[in-house]
């Protein structure tokens, strides 16, 4: 597994979004993405939802969901929207274990990191131990050690407890289900404010389980940033 990820990550063969070999003429030295990939990927813009970050269509200031609820975070960021290309880049690196899109990711959020949310550590969302068991790495982690590298502080003040898989449950189980899965590490302190890390944004409620942990814990702010926004 270690020669695998040493291998892609130094010599990734092909553009997990097209399959156009990388070292062909045209990429540049060290793209992970080829030119016509890389210029079709785009970033959220235009009006968001001041809580949940997720674009708006016909809303102002609050999407629709966000008016009829309160979230323990204060604000949530998304890089992309999770179609088209951006989730086949998050299901390359999410899914097909591209190991190489670690450090490609970690320069995009440190760019939007840095421009909003600067100076503040970051708080990963932690793994399942199984998955890790099962595949060797865990694509948030492998994130933040990214992070960590360029001089983010990145605090693992939470840890995962056995719970039921969220995928088939609704919004309002998939928050109860998240309370019982998401827990401050006995004895961690936690600074008055951070932002928590995570692939990808759905429903919200790990992003709301862990900020409930972190703010009973004595974070005042918590933020949220997610690869990508479903």
């Amino acid at each position: 597994m270690a020669i695998l990820r040493l291998a892609d990550y130094l010599f990734p063969r092909s553009c997990p979004l097209c399959g156009l070999p990388l070292l062909a003429p045209g990429p540049a030295a060290g793209a992970v993405l080829c030119e016509g990939c890389s210029g079709k990927l785009k970033p959220i813009q235009g009006e968001v939802c001041l809580r949940c970050g997720k674009p708006l269509i016909s809303e102002l200031g609050l999407c629709m969901r966000c008016r009829e609820r309160s979230w323990p975070f204060d604000a949530a960021m998304s890089l992309y929207s999770y179609r088209d290309e951006a989730a086949a880049l998050i299901g390359a690196y999410k899914f097909r274990s591209r190991f190489s899109l670690a450090s490609f990711l970690a320069e995009a959020c440190a760019a939007r990191l840095e421009s909003r949310w600067p100076g503040l550590p970051l708080v990963p969302v932690p793994f399942r131990r199984k998955k890790i068991v099962d595949k060797g790495w865990d694509q948030v982690e492998a994130l933040s050690k990214r992070l960590e590298a360029r001089g983010f502080q990145v605090l693992r003040l939470l840890e995962r407890l056995p719970s039921g898989e969220q995928k088939r449950l609704g919004l309002e189980a998939r928050l109860d289900n998240a309370r019982k899965a998401y827990r401050l590490k006995p004895g961690e302190t936690v600074p008055s404010a951070l932002v928590l890390i995570d692939d990808v944004f759905t429903t919200g409620a790990t992003a709301a389980a862990c900020a409930e942990a972190l703010k009973d814990g004595g974070a005042a702010t918590v933020y949220f940033l997610a690869l990508a926004s479903d």
